[in-house]
């Protein structure tokens, strides 16, 4: 059987990964048959948003995440998956069981994140408005063992920051 591959593409809010996810997407649509975007605030949705923004929530939906990539990639489709997700044990589960498995970290400075925070968390977190928020009053793991780091604190070179992205599966 002939599995898909999956690319995790994680990062605090605002790093970039929707943005970089859909370009990969596009650009592997190129070149494979099979694959499909997903974006933690899209699945959020698409799980019926009815999970909460509490450490053990988001680890709970990012399991939820991880299920559906495995499921996907084993029925031959490439998933592109951009979620915040920085928990070791997902990661961990996900180097485990999903074959054909990239997990791209989208770093970001923080400083850079509080001047772009487009959905206005952080602002909120740092006033004392907002609970949960990770980065700002929840902690994170940040990855140590990922197979690709994109420094996106500038917004440039994004065309080849996915060529880096699809090397990886080119290089294996």
């Amino acid at each position: 059987m002939k599995y898909g591959h999956v690319y995790w593409i994680i990062g605090l809010a605002g790093a970039g990964k929707t943005t970089i996810g859909k370009l990969l997407y596009r650009k592997l649509k190129t070149i494979r048959p099979n694959v499909v975007f997903l974006d933690g605030d899209m699945l959020r949705v698409v799980f019926g948003n009815t999970a909460g923004h509490s450490l053990k929530e988001r680890k709970q939906l990012a399991m939820k995440y991880s299920g559906l990539c495995k499921m996907l990639s084993e029925q031959g489709i490439d998933v592109v998956c951009a979620t915040i997700s920085l928990f070791k044990e997902v990661h961990a589960f996900n180097r485990e069981n999903i074959a054909n498995y990239y997990e791209i970290f989208v770093e970001c400075s923080m400083e850079e994140l509080i001047k772009r925070d487009q959905k206005g968390i952080y602002s909120k977190a740092l006033k004392g408005e907002m609970d949960n928020v990770i980065g700002i009053n929840l902690p994170y793991d940040k990855p140590e063992k990922c197979d690709l780091v994109i420094d996106n604190t500038n917004k440039d070179a994004l065309e080849e920051k996915v060529k880096k992205i699809i090397r990886l599966i080119t290089d294996k």
